[in-house]
């Protein structure tokens, strides 16, 4: 049973083969030549069926066997009549003559006398000369830098005064005192070298507990000599419980202690060339 199985499948096998091969051929042949007799949709033949019902008519069968050559060409080698239009006159359009008009004359209005201008004196206001625009002159000095230091005895002031040249100058007074205090006013003068000094708040006071906000100026001959300068200055002391240590629980570390608190303040001023 399993031998007649076999046998089976074998000749099923060929014959699908066979018959593939055979198409492949007979693709390839009609590939190759279209106009093969076994090729149902030959060129020919569609050539020829399509004249066929071009034609619609008693030469239908001579067309059909002339072939794709002479298609359109009766038995006896002649052509079909072919229908030529023949031209037929247009009339031209007549000519209807036109009425002309003449135009009428129009009366043109007499211009009226225009009114003359009768002049009028108008009393023009003085043009008022404008008074020169006050302007601020500059003070001749100028902070050249400024910074501060941490101090944990007095609070103070000092710097130093330098002309245009970078030279110190000596007998230059400056000026300071607390903003918002009635009456602090206090001044310094430079020495030979360009430098002042004073002191702000002493350490054994109890000012020393809190901050305080500061002016200073150059002064010469009793004027203002520079611009009003402001800073502050931090506390020397902390209220309450200081401390021992820094970790110690419930106190106030001193303000000098800390490198970052200014208790010094430096100002430095210059005599500026351009004055």
């Amino acid at each position: 049973m399993a031998q007649l199985d076999d046998r089976l499948t074998t000749i099923l096998l060929s014959m699908v083969m066979g018959m593939t091969l055979l198409s492949c051929i007979c693709y390839s042949a009609i590939f190759a030549q279209p106009n093969v007799p076994f090729n149902p949709l030959s060129p020919d033949r569609a050539t020829k069926a399509a004249a066929i019902k071009a034609l619609k008519g008693p030469t239908a069968g001579a067309v059909a066997a002339v072939g794709t050559q002479n298609i359109g060409v009766r038995s006896d080698g002649s052509y079909p009549a072919t229908w030529t239009a023949t031209s037929t006159n247009t009339p031209a359009p007549t000519k209807t003559s036109t009425e002309t008009r003449t135009p009428t004359a129009t009366k043109t209005a007499t211009p009226t006398g225009l009114p003359s201008s009768t002049p009028t004196e108008t009393d023009i206001p003085p043009t008022p000369i404008p008074l020169p625009t006050a302007t601020d002159t500059p003070f001749p000095y100028v902070v050249a830098s400024h910074s501060g230091e941490s101090n944990c005895a007095d609070s103070g002031l000092k710097g130093t005064v330098t002309g245009p040249n970078g030279l110190p100058v000596a007998g230059v007074q400056i000026q300071f005192g607390e903003i918002g205090v009635s009456g602090s006013k206090f001044s310094a003068q430079t020495d030979g070298n360009g430098r002042f000094g004073g002191v702000l708040v002493r350490g054994t006071s109890g000012e020393a507990y809190r901050s305080h906000d500061w002016f200073a100026m150059v002064v010469e001959g009793g004027e203002q000599a520079s611009d009003q300068f402001t800073f502050t200055t931090d506390p020397i002391f902390a209220t309450g419980k200081r401390c021992k240590k820094k970790d110690e629980p419930g106190c106030n570390e001193d303000p000098c202690s800390n490198k970052d608190s200014i208790q010094i303040k430096i100002i430095n001023w210059q005599y500026s060339a351009t004055q």
